[in-house]
C-alpha cells in the first residue's frame, strides 16, 4: 500500500479541512491503518546518539542527535523576558549543535549523551553569571572551565532494569518486542515509555528510537 499524501475531513455542510499525512504522530497512523486506510508507521530509526535530560523533580525527556561521537560543550540559560536553557555540543564539524531547553531550564539535574556503546553524563550546576545588556546568562556547564565528566552508566543500567520489568509485566522480552511488526512495536514502545515517564523533548518519535536502542541494548547483554 502506498503512503497517503493528506488527511481530509469533510463536514456535513460540505466543507473540508486537510493535513499532510507526514505530519501524524505515529499513534495516530496506527489507528488509520487498523481501519484499513494505511499502511502502519514504519520501524522507529535508531539515531547514533540519544541526550536524556532529567529534572530536579523527576522529569525525563530525550532528543536524538545523528553526530557520530557529541560531547557536551556548554550549558547556560539566557534570561531576558522568559527564561531559555541553551545546549551547544561539539560533533567533529565547523559549529556546534544547538538545542533549546524550555522547560524549567536551570532546574536540569543531569544530561547523558548515550549510544549504542558509550555513555557521557555531566551534572548541571551553575557556576557563573555573565551579564551584558539587559541579557544574564548563567552557565551551568562550559568544557573549557574543565568540569569533571561523569560517566553516569548507572542511571541507564537502572532504566534498564526498569525495562526489563515493563517488558516482563506485559509476558514480552527484548528479543520478543524486537521481533514485533512495525504497528506492535510501536504501540508497546509508546506503553512501555510513559510508564518509565520518558518524554520527547522536540518529538515522541525520539523516545520510541531511544526505546529501540535500550531494547538492542538489552538483547546484547545476553549474547
Amino acid at each position: 500500500m502506498d503512503l497517503p499524501k493528506r488527511l481530509i475531513v469533510e463536514y456535513e455542510d460540505g466543507s473540508t479541512k486537510a493535513v499532510e499525512f507526514k505530519e501524524l504522530s505515529p499513534q495516530a497512523r496506527i489507528e488509520l491503518s487498523r481501519s484499513g486506510l494505511c499502511p502502519p508507521p514504519s520501524e522507529p530509526e535508531v539515531s547514533k546518539h540519544y541526550i536524556l535530560l532529567q529534572w530536579k523533580d523527576g522529569w525525563k525527556e530525550v532528543v536524538r542527535i545523528d553526530k557520530k561521537a557529541p560531547e557536551l560543550l556548554r550549558y547556560y540559560t539566557v534570561e531576558r523576558v522568559e527564561e531559555v536553557g541553551r545546549m551547544a555540543l561539539e560533533s567533529g564539524e565547523d559549529y556546534p549543535v544547538l538545542f533549546l531547553v524550555k522547560r524549567l531550564p536551570r532546574q536540569i539535574e543531569t544530561l547523558l549523551i548515550v549510544g549504542p556503546t558509550r555513555v557521557e553524563g555531566y551534572t548541571l550546576e551553575e557556576k557563573r553569571t555573565v551579564k551584558e545588556g539587559n541579557k544574564i546568562e548563567h552557565i551551568l556547564y562550559d568544557k573549557k572551565d574543565s568540569y569533571p565528566r561523569q560517566r553516569n552508566e548507572g542511571w541507564v543500567a537502572e532504566l534498564k532494569e526498569r525495562l526489563k520489568a515493563e517488558l516482563k509485566k506485559k509476558g514480552l522480552t527484548a528479543e520478543k518486542l524486537l521481533s514485533l511488526d512495525e504497528t506492535q512495536k510501536v504501540q508497546a514502545y509508546r506503553e512501555i515509555s510513559k510508564a518509565l515517564g520518558l518524554r520527547g523533548m522536540e518529538k515522541q518519535e525520539d523516545v520510541y528510537g531511544f526505546m529501540q536502542l535500550m531494547t538492542e541494548g538489552l538483547l546484547a547483554l545476553k549474547q
